[in-house]
Formats: C-alpha cells, structure tokens, sequence
C-alpha cells in the first residue's frame, strides 16, 4: 500500500472511518486529545515538499501498530486546530518524513478502497455476479470520441477529469480503454467495492461519495466531468438530482466541459432546464445506443 510506503512504516490504520469522515476529524481530534506520552513507542510528523504539515504517525506501544492522523482533507477551519493537537503529541522517538502531497492523497484513497475489498468498512454479503455489456463499453467509446472531437479535446487522456455516479464501474471501463484514468464517484459504497473487486475501478482513483457534497472536497480542478445513465431523472426526483448536478460547475476549470448519458429525451431536456445558467448545451440521440443504455446524450461547455 502507497501510504505505508511513503511513510516509511509497517502495519497502519487511517483513524478517520471513511474518506468523507475526514473532512471533520471527529475521531482525530478526540484521539489527539487523549494521548498520553506513556502510550506511545514512536511518531513521525508527516510534511510535504514545501514543509508543510500533512499529517503525524503514531506508534502505539500496546496495540503495536501505526495509527496516522492527517488534515490533507479537512475543513479549513479545523486545520489550525489539528496543527495544535499534533504539536502537542509527546514521544520518546520522533522523526520527520516528506512526501509528495498528491501521492498521500492518493495512498488515502487507495486505504479507503482497500478496506472496502477487504470487508473493513464494507459488509457486503451477497455477491451479485458483475455485467459488463460489451457492445455497451463500444458504443461509449465511440460517442466519447465524437464528444471529444465536437468539444476540442485533442489529448483527453492527459487531462484531470471526474466521472460522477460510477457504480461499479460498467462505464468506466470505456474511459480506461480510451486511456483516460478519471476520479470515480458514488455514493454507494458496494457498487464501488463489486468494481474494485473485479479490478474494473482503479483503488487509488475510487471514492465513496455523496456527489451533492462535491465542492466540499474539490476546488475547479477537473476539465471534464461524466456522468452515464446518472439516474431515472423524474419531476419526482429533480429535486435530489438538482443538488447533485448544481455542484458540478464549482469544481470544473474555466472553460470546462461535461458529457452526460441518460435513457430518454425527456430527461436530457430535464437536464438542459436545470444547468441552463452554467452550460452552454447540446442534446442529442445515440444512434449506437442498445435501446436502454445511454440513449440519449448531454454535452455541455461552461458559460463564459
């Protein structure tokens, strides 16, 4: 695992119980205020290369294992409250280790989507058995290299990108054999750990995630964000995806762009009425489309 290994440690566990969880340190802050100097054999302060604080590793003498606490994720208003938690750690042998700031984000991603595999913070019992339809994976890759080529983008694999509401993968698997490797999202944490399981989602690219909660994690960072067949979008039920599809421009680049997939025209103009402020849209029919999947498509630049 990339977390151990940047550190410099064995055996470890994040204290936080899910990637969500730390954003507000609720273990970590309660953790940090209990420790005593008696409890612990070792530490390690965690910076990046700027010699910035990223995090603090501890050894606990009974438990025999590495306990890490970091802020990589945390609102900035606990931030300088966990810096005075993490000064205040007394240990009888401290060193320093310094990583690269993306790679231990990263190495976080991969503990989280591990421990799903691993049945640590997912008990899936029943295993539903995978589908992955073939002629689905061409007919998105060929409407992926029309998206691309109608928006300008001439090298998509060299650009950051999001895929919203991944499930277990079944559409990704275009954007990987297209080269693309981009950020997946879902809300539910099964879907995410049946496409870990099956080596269909990248463990250090994979995040459970409510997407209503994006611009809480995610600054304008991506180019383009996806999102296939993204849910029966209803009168009934726009209220739920408002909430979802509003956050999607804050964390889009200046000039971004967005590729969506639903079942029927209805929807597509569903979506054309809610983002009508911030995109500049185009819908259309997937010619290539089985009937079910992807039937129509939502293609949308940011507005000026």
């Amino acid at each position: 695992m990339e977390l151990n290994e940047l550190v410099g440690i064995d055996a470890f566990v994040l204290v936080e119980e899910s990637y969500a969880a730390q954003k507000w340190l609720a273990r970590t802050r309660d953790y940090l205020a209990k420790i005593e100097h008696t409890d612990l054999e070792s530490s390690i302060r965690i910076r990046d290369t700027a010699g910035a604080l990223l995090g603090l590793a501890v050894r606990d003498r009974e438990l025999g294992f590495w306990m890490i606490f970091t802020d990589i994720l945390a609102d900035p208003s606990l931030r300088t409250e966990f810096e005075i938690l993490a000064a205040g750690i007394p240990s009888p042998k401290e060193r320093e280790a310094v990583v690269d700031r993306a790679a231990f984000h990263e190495g976080v991603i991969e503990y989280y989507s591990l421990g799903l595999v691993d049945r640590f913070f997912c008990q899936c019992e029943v295993k539903a058995p995978s589908f992955y339809p073939r002629d689905r994976v061409e007919s998105l890759k060929s409407v992926l290299s029309a998206f691309f080529e109608a928006m300008g983008i001439d090298a998509p694999e060299h650009i950051p990108s999001l895929e919203i509401g991944c499930g277990d993968g079944g559409a990704t698997m275009a954007l990987h054999e297209l080269g693309l490797s981009p950020l997946t999202l879902d809300i539910e944490k099964c879907e995410i750990c049946k496409g870990l399981e099956v080596g269909v989602l990248d463990p250090k690219k994979s995040i459970v995630l409510d997407c209503s909660q994006l611009s809480s994690f995610f600054g304008r960072e991506f180019e383009v964000v996806f999102g296939f067949m993204i849910g029966k979008l209803n009168p009934f039920d726009t209220f739920l995806w408002e909430r979802v599809l509003r956050e999607v421009p804050k964390v889009l680049k200046s000039k971004g762009q967005v590729l969506f997939t639903v079942s029927s025209k209805e929807e597509a103009e569903l979506l054309q009425e809610l983002l009508q402020q911030s995109f500049d849209a185009t819908i259309k029919e997937n010619g290539r489309s089985n009937g079910y999947f992807d039937q129509w498509l939502y293609m949308a630049a940011l507005k000026e």
